[in-house]
């Protein structure tokens, strides 16, 4: 059975987006949230003054003594949530109308995350892409999961396009630090936890900006987050499911190396330190290859990935997937959500 807005706990974590998280704020309280907790890491840029502004007994404001950090702050949120489901919301991102209701219809028994592909909006020229297609809403395994991240790359998105339930989320503290891609790692782990549904676009609008993580990262934390991430996965995933971080490392390793030359020309690492990086990388990756099973799921993904043209097609590879593969217990007809 679908579940309630009210079951949902929204958390927008913010930090010197005074100007952005209103337009956040608003969109959470236009829905039928049970709770909404925003927390300022320490911003000191009037944000909390200017949400004094909105009177809703669903709202709590909380501002850090300190400041924690990016990911660190979305654990400080989440360690005050006391719904089942738990819908970030980055304070530079806002739900569309009617989304956190298309999100609770998708979730319920034996689903453990809900996936929208967003739809980004460039702020300063208002163009609007997708990061893939995806024409129906689907319910897929943790391995069919892993067959499209294989293929298309992140499909799960940032923590604005999810919504988790609260008791799959691995609530470590290691795992939500700077250096790791935390919303890779803990959407991976909670996937192992139950069924995925993924829904078309419209439920969420990422703003995308100069001041972004992504964008301000530089090539060397990109790179020490990807050995952190991989290193993560690698013990933290249940055994069954053990072998797609070594396929994901490996996959990535072109795309790591090239990451690695820019850590360097750029002059965030030493070559030496890259050298180093790159080597414990590849050395994750080794399992990939040493497994025939994986070896051919890591040639697929190269190969898709050279030929592809144009926007991934979420649909077609589920197809494909599928009829080349006997899914127990998921006739066609179970495969769309509702």
């Amino acid at each position: 059975m679908p579940i309630l807005e009210a079951d949902i706990s929204i958390i927008i974590p913010t930090y010197r987006y005074r100007d952005k998280v209103g337009h956040a704020v608003r969109s959470a309280l236009a829905s039928g949230a049970g709770e909404i907790i925003v927390i300022d890491d320490h911003g000191r840029d009037g944000t909390i003054e200017m949400l004094a502004q909105f009177d809703d007994p669903r709202l709590t404001v909380i501002e850090n003594p300190v400041n924690l950090g990016l990911w660190e702050n979305h654990l400080a949120g989440l360690s005050r949530a006391t719904r089942p489901w738990i819908k970030f919301i980055q304070a530079d991102d806002y739900l569309a109308e009617g989304g956190l209701a298309r999100f609770a219809q998708a979730a319920g028994d034996g689903v453990s995350l809900v996936s929208s592909c967003a739809i980004m909006i460039e702020e300063d020229t208002g163009a609007r892409t997708e990061n893939y297609r995806i024409a129906q809403p689907w319910r897929v395994s943790t391995e069919e999961l892993f067959h499209l991240c294989r293929r298309a790359g992140w499909v799960l998105g940032k923590p604005s396009d999810v919504l988790i339930r609260a008791d799959c989320i691995a609530r470590d503290p290691e795992l939500w630090v700077t250096e790791i891609s935390s919303d890779l790692v803990v959407g991976l782990l909670a996937a192992t936890r139950g069924d995925i549904a993924l829904l078309p676009s419209g439920l969420v609008v990422n703003v995308n900006h100069s001041g972004q993580d992504v964008r301000t990262q530089g090539p060397g934390k990109g790179l020490r987050r990807t050995l952190r991430s991989t290193q993560a996965l690698q013990v933290r995933l249940p055994e069954a499911h053990r072998h797609f971080a070594a396929e994901w490392a490996a996959i990535c390793l072109p795309r790591t190396a090239h990451t690695a030359l820019a850590a360097v020309y750029y002059r965030q690492m030493s070559l030496l330190s890259v050298a180093g990086v790159l080597w414990r990388i590849a050395g994750l990756a080794l399992p990939a290859y040493a497994d025939a099973a994986s070896r051919r799921r890591v040639r697929d993904a190269r190969a898709y990935r050279r030929a592809r043209h144009g926007l991934p097609d979420l649909d077609a590879m589920l197809v494909d997937y599928r009829q080349g593969l006997a899914v127990p217990n998921r006739p066609a007809g179970a495969r769309h959500v509702g």
